[in-house]
């Protein structure tokens, strides 16, 4: 039923759809907020947007492998603050780089295995929405599996839930649930 007022609507499903809908864009406008104020996570001292590919070899040594756009390292670590927990483990570790050779973005593979309980100690706990909102807040609008934004191929499906930590520019995305704690396995770290 709606009410003298054109936009208010008192009961039934209209008032549901409304408030998910608004709640949807207020999630992705403070998202966008978030993100374009936040200063980005430096991992081993390299940072997106400021570290170049000089510096990463630097710090890291010669990739395992190199591409005119990417430098991949193997067996890494991210290093938790708190000893009291020990280093997450890492895979592979992928730099994206610009056409000026500067880190666009850190893809971080942990492990398989790796809960989101073992990154508690990094980031603390984030904003949890399925891949497309995040895509969506950061105005990528015709990604999906087999597409490329930004020239980079994504394969993580619009609908897998992820963690975002725009304080750090940190986006987390999960896969299946483990089966006896019921934490949430880690995909990949993104650092963008």
């Amino acid at each position: 039923m709606v009410s003298s007022h054109p936009r208010h609507y008192s009961k039934g499903r209209g008032s549901i759809q409304v408030k998910s809908l608004l709640s949807g864009w207020i999630t992705i406008f403070v998202l966008w907020g978030l993100i374009t104020t936040a200063h980005g996570y430096d991992w081993e001292s390299l940072k997106v947007g400021v570290s170049t590919a000089a510096d990463v070899k630097k710090v890291l040594g010669e990739p395992t492998h190199e591409y005119r756009d990417q430098l991949l390292y193997e067996n890494q670590r991210l290093d938790v603050e708190d000893p009291s927990f020990p280093p997450v483990r890492l895979n592979t570790v992928v730099l994206n780089l610009d056409t000026d050779k500067k880190i666009e973005s850190i893809f971080l593979f942990p492990l398989y295995g790796t809960t989101n309980k073992e990154l508690r100690p990094l980031f603390g706990v984030g904003h949890r929405m399925p891949y497309r909102t995040f895509l969506s807040s950061m105005g990528e609008f015709k990604v999906g599996a087999g597409t490329r934004p930004n020239e980079k191929l994504h394969y993580i499906e619009l609908d897998a839930p992820c963690e975002v930590y725009p304080q750090f520019r940190i986006l987390v995305i999960y896969g299946i649930q483990d089966v006896i704690t019921g934490d949430d396995l880690i995909r990949l770290i993104v650092a963008y």
